[in-house]
């Protein structure tokens, strides 16, 4: 049996089951009148599930205060099987929803099957800030650091984007699978307005967004970054206080992930149901990404922190893949790039002037640009193999079309 509940970010909730079962030769059961099936407030293991789940715990038992579905039971040869669902106007709490029971005929109980809230979907477009703390001390180095990264994931159009500042520069990436072009852009006192260099996406970094894929199309989140695990992800309940994430108290899921012949553990934290962002119609974003190893790829421990900071479900203006509009200065960009997405040339914007994108602008642009992309993009793979990027489908409403629960 199988059980779930999807929850949007309007503010419903979703209960959806189905069960089969098969009886032996001695056993009958009745399926000529309806059944019934409940949301429960304990496990299993706890009176056969306890009382019903009560939205209003002073409220009654009874209507749309409970998760009830009526239902026919069918039945084929020697097996039993059984479907439906309901919605209600509420979030449900995740605390206290521990199972869904199914009732035959008579209100005996003959199916339950526990709850245990699952890795909540991630959608595949987005914007975020990522502060990502690189923890080396206990490979036997000083060299820990702090990155911050503002990023942009449009999976429909196969865009990324990746900007990264210091007090001396600014640093852009864009990148699109499926024209295969690598977009970047560098400013500092040499280039006040802007170099930017267009070049072939390299092959290692296409394989990586596309997680090998040949149609060269960036992948949804779940299926570039969710690793498959070794074993069904660990849900360990809501943080003690003293492990709240910025503040926040959050739920969080382990995942154990082998890569080639190294082990990961991974630790993914999602603000609690009743945890909102104010004057936002979404809530539940990826809040912090923990990645663990005794031996990662070089041999050495690994301890990642990676904290998403402002994720939104949605980008809502694609001009932030225009490179002619990242650094706004009036003045045209040095190098070889062209106006507007990859994927949807522009003409320049009315603003500019002449100079900076001419022949001088070009021959600087070529040798600053060749010697920043290798450096910028040297840094880049050797950082993304070990950065964890997330994403799953989704626009502002539903924000998780699946479920966030299932059975244990």
């Amino acid at each position: 049996a199988t059980g779930m509940t999807v929850r949007w970010t309007e503010g419903r909730s979703k209960l959806s089951f189905s069960f089969r079962f098969g009886l032996s030769t001695a056993q009958t059961i009745n399926t000529d009148q309806s059944w019934k099936a409940h949301i429960h407030a304990s496990r299993c293991d706890v009176s056969s599930g306890g009382a019903h789940y009560l939205q209003n715990q002073n409220g009654l038992d009874g209507g749309e205060n409970i998760f009830e579905v009526v239902f026919d039971a069918k039945r084929s040869g020697d097996e039993i099987m059984g479907t439906g669902n309901v919605t209600r106007e509420f979030l449900a709490d995740y605390d206290r929803a521990a199972s869904v029971v199914v009732h035959i005929a008579d209100g005996t109980r003959i199916l339950c099957c526990n709850l245990a809230p699952a890795l909540p979907k991630l959608p595949d477009t987005w914007s975020a800030t990522i502060e990502a703390n690189i923890n080396n001390f206990d490979a036997g180095s000083n060299l820990s650091y702090t990155m911050l990264r503002k990023e942009w994931y449009h999976a429909e159009t196969n865009n990324l984007r990746i900007d990264e500042h210091s007090a001396y520069s600014r640093q852009t990436r864009m990148m699109n699978t499926v024209e295969e072009r690598l977009i970047t852009m560098h400013r500092n006192d040499t280039f006040p307005d802007g170099l930017c260099s267009d070049h072939p996406l390299q092959s290692r970094m296409s394989r990586f967004l596309t997680r090998g894929g040949t149609d060269h199309k960036i992948k949804s989140t779940a299926e570039m970054f969710s690793f498959e695990g070794d074993a069904p992800d660990e849900y360990h309940g809501i943080t003690a206080s003293h492990e709240y994430v910025r503040g926040v108290p959050c739920e969080k899921w382990t995942r154990n992930v082998t890569m080639g012949t190294k082990k990961y553990l991974y630790e993914f934290y999602f603000p609690v149901s009743s945890w909102m962002i104010r004057r936002e119609s979404y809530h539940r974003m990826l809040w912090r990404v923990v990645v663990k190893s005794d031996e990662g790829f070089r041999g050495q421990p690994v301890l990642h922190f990676y904290d998403f900071i402002d994720m939104v479900p949605f980008i809502e203006d694609m001009e932030v893949f225009n490179p002619c509009n990242v650094y706004n200065t009036g003045k045209p960009l040095a190098g070889n790039c062209s106006c507007g997405r990859v994927d949807a040339p522009a003409p320049p914007p009315a603003s500019w002037g002449g100079g900076g994108s001419g022949e001088e602008g070009m021959n600087a642009g070529e040798v600053a640009g060749l010697s920043i992309f290798f450096l910028i993009f040297g840094s880049s793979v050797s950082f993304i193999g070990t950065y964890v990027y997330f994403t799953q489908f989704a626009n502002r409403v539903p924000l998780f079309p699946e479920m966030e629960m299932s059975h244990a």
